[in-house]
């Protein structure tokens, strides 16, 4: 089936930053359609260090207005999306013979609170040795000297960060799709005019007067469909794996920032849904961003610094429940340190690069700055609609209420009182959904019926975080199909599809580990 709609602004990319900015656009009364080929946050977003930081590392680079700029966008997350983000310690150990003196450390994390402006994070403070190894018993305590205790946040489940604004943007009047692939643009002339795409609903045109690509790490690769027209890329992609572990001897209740000691590159260990996430590496990466997958080489570098922080720890391999990793979307830079390239982003118009009108992209960009980065690109888009610039008009959200268990607050946040009606309003939508598993039924017909679901993978990994616990396994994946299949209208045969589609997804998004069972490694 063709049909076609016509809008002002159609955004290609349902990642955090093109999310980001139609709730911004619709909120200003700007008519907006969002089109995702996945779901919502299903890229880049989902593979990150699930940190929403200022970026402390940036300030050894100058990038001063960088830090300020994403230490504001934490305090509006931490504000805007209580429960999803969430304020987590780091400590910074400091050890005899580092290549930062102490007064280094303590200079850098007081222009750190003073860029923050007076935000609602406590100060940082020097801790002494013993009471470092108080917090971190398995710390290696040979040349230690204490550690700074600073507070950055943590989105435990970035993906719903995305959605949410996915969700928020629809309700003030965007046309919101996932699972929809754009397959070419619109032209007449030097001018793009629209997309067309492919989805669950068919063949359709979207015509608009401005069309955002918002792609992320698949910028440049949507920009090939302008063909010859495009000048040069516009990104460099930096690999980023990560390990997730059950146990860690000695294990911190905070988060651990610490230079590794092969490179001097720094990593983190940060406790993570009673877990323990590990990382990240740098590496460039060529090629299709969802075929990303850790290197035997990166897997190794990560065990290597984390049991030598921890020497009693002596994790192998078989301590890996999973691994994940995602190529960063760094603007493009032709030097080999990929580790000192910019974290910044910038907002491209093609008319000005490539001669070609109605066509703008969002380069670069991380996690917490996506408010001011979708700010930068709706003030671009205002101007090409002949609209006087205007703040977003969001409503600040009312802190999550009194009684949300803490699991229901940290998944849904701001969504949290909706689903706790939807769980009171049918007999058994509050029964676990399978045996051992926390998620209920009813916030499996949730994200079905309310939050754009469409697919097994959409529900156990972007709705519910089922797929993270190391308990999951092929059951609580069929006891879920059982529930999706009425309100999805799958037979017998569809649902079989569905499961197996999901297993592929998941063996392609967290990649199990030898003498390990995730849910994606017991499907078969």
């Amino acid at each position: 089936m063709d049909t076609s709609s016509h809008y002002d602004l159609v955004i290609v990319g349902g990642g955090i930053n093109g999310c980001a900015l139609a709730r911004m656009a619709a909120r200003r009364g700007i008519r907006t359609a969002l089109l995702e080929q996945l779901d919502f946050g299903a890229g880049i977003t989902s593979r990150s260090t699930r940190l929403i930081h200022g970026g402390l590392r940036y300030l050894e680079s100058f990038q001063i207005s960088l830090v300020r700029e994403s230490l504001s966008d934490r305090e509006r997350l931490l504000r805007e999306f209580p429960g999803q983000v969430a304020p987590q310690p780091i400590l910074l150990p400091i050890y005899a013979g580092d290549s930062r003196p102490t007064w280094h450390l303590a200079l850098g994390l007081s222009l750190y609170r003073a860029l923050a402006a007076g935000g609602s994070l406590p100060p940082h403070r020097r801790v002494s040795a013993a009471e470092t190894l108080s917090l971190l018993p398995g710390l290696d305590s040979g040349g230690l000297q204490g550690s700074f205790e600073y507070y950055d946040c943590q989105a435990v489940y970035p993906e719903r960060l995305a959605l949410e604004m996915a969700l928020q943007a629809g309700e003030a009047g965007a046309e919101v799709r996932n699972h929809t692939r754009v397959t070419s643009f619109l032209r007449s002339g030097r001018r793009v005019t629209g997309v067309r795409c492919s989805g669950p609903d068919g063949r359709r045109e979207y015509s608009a007067r401005i069309v955002v690509n918002a792609s992320g790490a698949w910028v440049d690769r949507v920009l090939g469909l302008l063909g010859r027209a495009r000048a040069e890329p516009l990104l460099t992609l930096v690999n980023g794996a990560h390990i997730v572990v059950r146990d860690l001897p000695g294990a911190p209740r905070h988060a651990v920032y610490r230079e590794a000691r092969s490179d001097g590159r720094p990593f983190f260990v940060v406790p993570w849904r009673g877990l323990y996430l590990i990382g990240t590496t740098e590496t460039r990466f060529r090629g299709d961003p969802a075929r990303a997958a850790p290197s035997e080489k990166e897997t190794r570098y990560l065990l290597r610094e984390v049991n030598g922080l921890f020497p009693g720890a002596a994790l192998g391999r078989a301590a890996i429940l999973y691994s994940y990793c995602g190529p960063r979307p760094l603007l493009r830079t032709q030097s080999n340190d990929v580790h000192r390239a910019s974290r910044g982003h910038r907002v491209v118009d093609h008319e000005r690069s490539d001669g070609i009108k109605g066509l703008l992209s969002m380069a670069g960009g991380k996690l917490t700055t996506a408010p001011s980065f979708a700010g930068e690109a709706l003030r671009r888009v205002e101007a090409g609609l002949g609209l006087t610039p205007s703040r977003d008009r969001g409503r600040r959200p009312a802190p999550v209420a009194a009684g949300v268990p803490p699991r229901i607050a940290g998944i849904y946040g701001p969504r949290a009182p909706e689903l706790l009606r939807f769980l009171r309003s049918d007999a058994g939508l509050d029964r676990p959904v399978a045996r051992g598993c926390r998620t209920t039924r009813g916030e499996i017909l949730f994200a079905v019926e309310r939050e754009k679901a469409r697919t097994l993978g959409d529900v156990l990994l972007r709705r519910t975080g089922m797929a993270f616990d190391p308990s999951c396994s092929r059951t609580w994946a069929e006891e879920a199909a059982e529930v999706c299949a009425p309100a999805l209208g799958w037979d017998p045969a569809r649902k079989a599809l569905a499961l197996r589609d999901c297993r592929a997804e998941l063996l392609e998004t967290l990649v199990p580990s030898s003498g390990s069972a995730p849910m994606s490694a017991t499907m078969a």
